[in-house]
């Protein structure tokens, strides 16, 4: 039996509409899972350890929680196959997304371990994550913000995503900046290695936040073509 077109674009409109709704609740999820990873960094940085192994934790409830939306989202996608046509833009968007609050989970967890030897920072390094985290921060702000204006206005969301861009870039000038004060600064070997790690998944989550804006666009572009 043939399905009538305009049932196929009913179908279609309700499942854009229920993927929306997830893929919005997912970026507010990971949102959270990247505060509380900024927030450790304060911790680490004010050679609060005891608060760390803590933080670690709400970030792991905050990033299963985060997988459970993004399994629902892949499954109603999966069910709704062959019939709607943004579905593959719609699952490479929300993995690249969860893969942000797993580095999350994964630099809090190393924070803490590196806070159980006791390998605090000095003032000025503490401050230097401090502020690379906060920048990527902000650049995951931007895509949030470009992925709950999505909805309403596919035009303002293509827009916002070059602020993701533009906030990319300035953690990657920052990363270089960073790594040569931990080469001039930080004098044990061991120490200097797990710093630049640290460094190293915080320009990952910078890249993966960048990489999901551009998912982002071409969802935007399909409502606008």
């Amino acid at each position: 039996m043939t399905i009538p077109q305009e049932d196929l674009t009913s179908f279609g409109n309700e499942v854009y509409r229920k993927s929306l709704d997830l893929i919005t609740e997912h970026a507010r999820k990971v949102q959270d899972s990247v505060r509380l990873m900024v927030e450790s960094f304060t911790k680490f940085s004010t050679s609060q350890r005891s608060e760390l192994k803590s933080i670690y934790e709400k970030v792991s409830v905050v990033e299963e929680d985060a997988d459970k939306i993004k399994r629902e989202l892949i499954e109603q996608l999966t069910k709704s196959a062959p019939a709607f046509l943004y579905r593959e833009d719609f699952i490479r968007l929300v993995i690249r997304v969860d893969e942000v609050a797993e580095l999350a989970q994964s630099i809090s967890r190393q924070l803490s371990r590196i806070s159980d030897n006791n390998w605090l920072p000095s003032p000025s390094i503490g401050e230097l994550f401090e502020r690379l985290s906060g920048e990527v921060l902000t650049e995951y702000e931007r895509l949030r913000d470009a992925i709950l204006i999505l909805p309403m206005n596919p035009k303002r969301a293509i827009e916002l995503v070059v602020s993701v861009h533009e906030a990319e870039s300035k953690v990657d000038s920052s990363y270089y900046d960073a790594d040569f004060k931990l080469l001039m600064e930080v004098k044990r070997i061991e120490q200097l290695l797990v710093y630049r790690d640290l460094l190293r998944l915080l320009e990952d989550m910078a890249d993966l936040i960048e990489d999901a804006s551009d998912d982002l666009r071409v969802l935007a572009l399909h409502r606008v073509a």
